[in-house]
């Protein structure tokens, strides 16, 4: 579209130097024809009446004018054009008083002869020429939008095929047939260029798939030596201080071991991830999960409200479900979102949520306590669980509060599988998503 209203404004403009080209030819033709014409009259008018010495008899009208100044006789023409030399010459209007108006004089035996003569005018005749160099201008116009578009889209079909054929690759496809029909053009530069591009971000990506595999399975070792440690520490410890640190650290290292369990989740291949997905029961999951921090969260004061359908399941590879629960839990145990929550979770989307105040509690604030205030960062494993949704093609948001309440959320794919003959219970702690439930 840009290129073909480019040649139009070319056209236009190419369609008015053509106006004024046609009409400065027009002038020079007109200028011409009537330079003979006048020459031819004026022999006419010589001819008919140079022997006749009656000048009564010579043309006088406001379009044409003969005179003969005679020798020896006192010159009848008009002043101004005494002094004028031989020959046809147009006369100036701002002179002369009137436009198109040519004289002729030539030198004769007997005399000067003059002769005056115009164009009539004629607005008809002004307004066709007018509408001639407008048509042609417009046809410059179309001309060149029409070109316009025929180039435009004969140089640009090959661009818009190579972005098409660039937009349809999935991330790691081969590209290096999208050259074989340029291979010696500019087109074929660019998908070169392309090729080249996607075999370096390949290998960064790989790189960093690499790295995160390695490091994820190298630092289990010494994750491994550093329980094993603190298991004999517990043993032999007694005081109650220090057995207050030894439970700090079993914590930190539970955490460790949380984000190596995501970052191998990242790690995985695209062929094995897409591979391995299967039917997993939510609520078990999450009653799994919830047991496993509830120390910590009745330790941190946190009343966590659940939700969750007894037959929510998922489509998802084995381990994510329960991975993302944790680093959720993981943050919410850290106080950092309040002290009452609810999370709502079904078989498509998660969401934490301010409990509301009930009659058991009314004195509860149903709001984030002044000293936590809502995070607007992704520290305390927020970061790592937006890679894994993301990484998985599940939409994660972040103090989503502005829209519908959600303080953390995430929406998981729908399950294409049937969930008719999927029978689960309700386990401790969870209650179906028609009432509030009991706290964590």
């Amino acid at each position: 579209m840009r290129v073909m209203v480019y040649c139009a404004a070319l056209g236009g403009a190419i369609g008015i130097c053509m106006a004024f080209v046609a009409e400065a030819i027009s002038d020079h033709n007109e200028l011409l024809l009537v330079n003979e014409e006048m020459e031819a009259e004026l022999g006419v008018q010589i001819a008919e009446h140079g022997e006749d010495p009656d000048d009564s008899r010579l043309p006088r009208g406001p379009w044409k004018s003969v005179y003969i100044d005679r020798r020896n006789q006192p010159p009848t023409s008009p002043t101004w054009a005494q002094a004028m030399p031989p020959g046809v010459t147009e006369l100036d209007p701002g002179i002369h008083g009137k436009d198109d108006r040519f004289i002729a004089i030539r030198d004769t035996p007997i005399g000067r002869v003059t002769m005056i003569a115009g164009l009539p005018d004629s607005p008809a005749r002004e307004r066709r020429f007018a509408e001639e160099l407008a048509a042609m201008v417009l046809l410059g116009v179309i001309l060149g939008g029409w070109l316009g578009r025929m180039l435009a889209g004969s140089m640009l079909s090959p661009v818009l095929r190579l972005s098409h054929e660039v937009d349809r690759a999935d991330p790691g496809a081969d590209l290096h047939g999208i050259a074989d029909d340029h291979r010696s053009d500019e087109v074929g530069a660019l998908a070169n260029a392309f090729i080249r591009y996607q075999g370096r971000v390949n290998a960064a990506i790989e790189r960093e798939v690499l790295f995160s595999a390695d490091a994820g399975h190298e630092l289990r070792t010494p994750l491994s030596v550093l329980n094993g440690a603190l298991d004999l520490l517990d043993a032999q410890t007694v005081q109650a201080p220090a057995r207050r640190r030894i439970e700090r650290i079993r914590r930190s290292a539970a955490e460790i071991g949380l984000l190596l369990d995501a970052l191998t989740l990242l790690a995985r291949p695209e062929e094995s991830r897409d591979a391995e997905p299967r039917i997993i029961d939510l609520t078990a999951v999450l009653g799994s999960v919830v047991g496993e921090f509830r120390d910590e969260l009745a330790a941190a004061g946190i009343a966590l409200r659940l939700r969750c359908p007894p037959d929510a399941v998922v489509h998802a590879p084995s381990g994510l479900p329960r991975t993302a629960f944790r680093l959720l839990l993981r943050s919410i145990a850290g106080g950092a979102w309040g002290e009452r929550l609810c999370l709502e979770v079904d078989a498509n989307a998660v969401a934490l949520r301010v409990a509301e105040a009930t009659a058991d509690d009314p004195a509860k604030p149903a709001e984030p306590t002044p000293g936590s205030p809502l995070r607007s960062d992704e520290s305390g494993g927020l970061g790592m669980l937006r890679r894994l949704c993301e990484r998985y093609g599940w939409a994660f948001h972040l103090n989503a509060a502005s829209s519908d309440g959600s303080l953390v959320a995430w929406t998981m794919p729908s399950n294409p599988v049937a969930r008719a003959n999927v029978k689960t219970q309700v386990k401790t702690g969870i209650t179906p998503a028609a009432s509030h439930g009991s706290p964590a």
